[in-house]
């Protein structure tokens, strides 16, 4: 074996990536503490797990087999055992899976929810490193019981648990101190949201079961097999690179979720921004439609001025009525006159018309008797005949009357007009008074609303308000992506440790390639030529001349190499004293995938001399009744429900 390789120790390493990384070595530290990244050294604390009993009681119920249950499988030791029945759905599994409950405490789908109230009460010892312990569940219901240690005849009580969660509290915290192992925390997205997803003892036992149709090399979860074998195989620094790939995932998950939250942010500023300039345009037609206070002032001041001009009209029209009253009156006197001349001549001339047609005979005062000769010489003398009077000549009535008419005809005229005049002073005055009324009220009102509070200031303190959530909300910036500094960091630091431990991986590897390549041949794989074990668990193989994978194998074929890969593993971790694999191996009904009985033959044989071979090894089979097997196990380590018989 070649000399194992010189180890970089913890601060080699922090100072290797901070020169890589043109930092200080304690920014270097200070960022790799603030993401969970601990450069611890992993020491290996191989330890051996071996089963040394199995006991439960409880009730089957259900048509096929009612009644009490008191199992009881003592002695148990290192090497080959097996679980066996001549028919199917006899218990082998579930055996099994009883198993896997009390070391993890997980009961798991190995005991159907159908079965889960038939068991009272499960026991099962143990040993780790010669160190005998024991897992009491008293109530196997409510999963409720004691983790003992057994020195001598003293029970001691190590950690009690009520429920399942607890039992599995228990078994995980119990198994990984004990061991010397360490939690794996993974980074996963789930939704929208980032969370730690923690992996103990439950994934790690996952590398002590073989499944009939395996997919996995190592344990059953492929994205963290290769984890999973640098654990087991004590390749150092494996944790510290788990925890920068975490924490690389964390960052990675952050910085995708930021992303998104930044869009949703950006689209709700956009609604945001949208609703302001809606409100804002809305509080402006508002403002808009309200009087504006120095248009209320104008119009108080134009108020203001008609109130003063129908007052000066209203002074000059009624400066103008008196006059006017005076004019018009002088006009209807005048008209009356014209009108009392034009009667009094048309009566005068009517009472000369009557009276010149008298022709009296006598004086009508005394009687004395007018002659034919007086009356005759008044004729002629155009006198009176009474009183001698000389009678004036009438001139032209006619023209006189006519005169006298349009005296009138004129006077009535003037009186219109005078009339007209003093109407239309009078309305210039009713109408200066409506015009001072109607501004009087203008003022007033304008007066009063100006001395109100302005229903348009808490409008435009809103206004304002909203103009500058509008600003801030677009003066505002996506948060700059965190960690993008620490992710350049974290990758160095990566590759800085993987290929600090690569030179002893590609060691182990190479010599655990061999091992996988002997077993597997002794296990039946007949045409296989070459293995070669990758440091992402990826398994190469050479047969009949050309390259296959595990991955392309029958389901039998894979068992085969999983069960080579596994023993491997332990081989190599024992010889070196680095790795943690306990050293038990439950595998179920291997015969179950069509695996031909000389490849089953040749399986059987090899684990019989491998747990030979390997001391502390203790593997369990559960399978269907088989000569090969019985002939390679012992009495005292076969259980075997013959017949229609059940094993429990």
């Amino acid at each position: 074996m070649a000399e194992e390789p010189k180890r970089a120790d913890a601060t080699s390493l922090v100072a290797a990536i901070a020169e890589k990384a043109g930092r200080s070595v304690e920014e270097v530290r200070s960022l790799l503490a603030r993401h969970g990244v601990a450069f611890k050294p992993a020491i290996a604390v191989p330890k051996h797990l071996c089963i040394t009993s199995l006991a439960f009681t409880g009730e089957k119920k259900g048509d096929m087999a009612p009644g009490v249950i008191n199992f009881d499988w003592p002695d148990l030791g290192p090497g080959l055992n097996a679980i066996l029945s001549d028919r199917n759905f006899r218990g082998k599994s579930t055996l099994l899976a009883v198993m896997k409950w009390c070391l993890t405490g997980r009961r798991g789908k190995g005991v159907p929810s159908e079965m889960a109230e038939w068991f009272h009460t499960v026991r099962m010892t143990f040993t780790l490193d010669g160190q005998t312990y024991e897992v009491e569940v008293a109530d196997a219901v409510a999963q409720a019981g004691t983790l003992w240690r057994i020195d001598g005849e003293k029970r001691l009580a190590q950690e009690t648990f009520a429920s399942g969660e607890g039992f599995e509290a228990v078994m995980s915290g119990f198994f990984m101190g004990q061991m010397g192992l360490q939690m794996l925390v993974t980074h996963t997205d789930r939704g929208e949201k980032g969370v730690d997803q923690p992996h103990d003892w439950l994934w790690l036992f996952g590398a002590m079961v073989i499944e009939p149709n395996p997919d996995v090399l190592f344990g059953t979860y492929a994205p963290l097999g290769a984890r999973m074998m640098q654990m087991y195989l004590g390749v150092p620094w494996t944790n510290a690179v788990n925890d920068v790939l975490a924490a690389q995932n964390r960052i990675g998950i952050e910085t995708r979720q930021a992303a998104v939250e930044a869009e949703r942010s950006r689209g709700r500023r956009k609604a945001r921004v949208e609703a302001l300039d809606a409100e804002i345009a809305e509080l402006r037609r508002k403002l808009e439609r309200l009087p504006r206070a120095e248009d209320q002032r104008t119009a108080l001041r134009a108020a203001n001025r008609t109130f003063a001009e129908a007052q000066a009209r209203l002074r000059s029209a009624q400066r103008t009525l008196d006059a006017a009253s005076e004019d018009r009156d002088a006009a209807r006197e005048a008209h009356a006159a014209a009108r009392r001349d034009l009667h009094e001549f048309r009566e005068g001339r009517a009472a000369r018309t009557v009276f010149r047609s008298i022709d009296p005979v006598c004086c009508p005062r005394c009687d004395e008797m007018f002659d034919d000769e007086r009356r005759q010489a008044t004729r002629e003398e155009h006198t009176c005949v009474v009183c001698g009077t000389l009678e004036q000549p009438e001139g032209n009535p006619a023209a006189r009357e006519a005169g006298l008419r349009g005296a009138v005809t004129d006077s009535e005229a003037a009186l219109r007009s005078q009339e007209a005049r003093l109407t239309s002073v009078e309305a210039a005055i009713s109408a200066a008074r409506e015009k001072m009324r109607d501004a009087e009220a203008a003022c007033r009102r304008l007066e009063a609303t100006l001395a109100e509070p302005s229903e348009a200031y808490p409008l435009e303190v809103q206004l304002i308000g909203t103009q500058a959530r509008r600003e801030e909300l677009a003066d505002e910036e996506d948060a700059p992506a965190g960690h993008v500094d620490d992710q350049a960091v974290l990758r160095i630091a990566e590759k800085v440790t993987r290929e600090a431990f690569k030179p002893l991986q590609d060691e182990l590897l190479a010599e655990v390639s061999g091992l996988i390549k002997e077993y597997a041949v002794r296990f039946g794989v007949e045409s296989l030529e070459d293995v070669r074990l990758q440091g992402n668990t990826t398994l190469v193989l050479m047969k009949g001349g050309g390259k296959t994978h595990f991955g392309k194998q029958t389901d039998g074929e894979k068992v085969r190499l999983k069960i080579a890969a596994t023993l491997a593993l332990i081989k190599v971790a024992e010889r070196r004293g680095l790795g943690r694999h306990p050293g038990l191996l439950l595998i179920d009904s291997p015969g179950s995938n069509e695996m031909v009985g000389q490849d089953y033959e040749s399986l059987v044989a090899g684990l019989a001399e491998i747990t030979k071979e390997i001391g502390h090894l203790q593997v369990f089979v559960a399978a269907i009744n088989n000569e090969t097997i019985r002939g390679h196990v012992p009495r005292e380590r076969l259980l075997y429900a013959e017949g229609d018989e059940y094993l429990w």
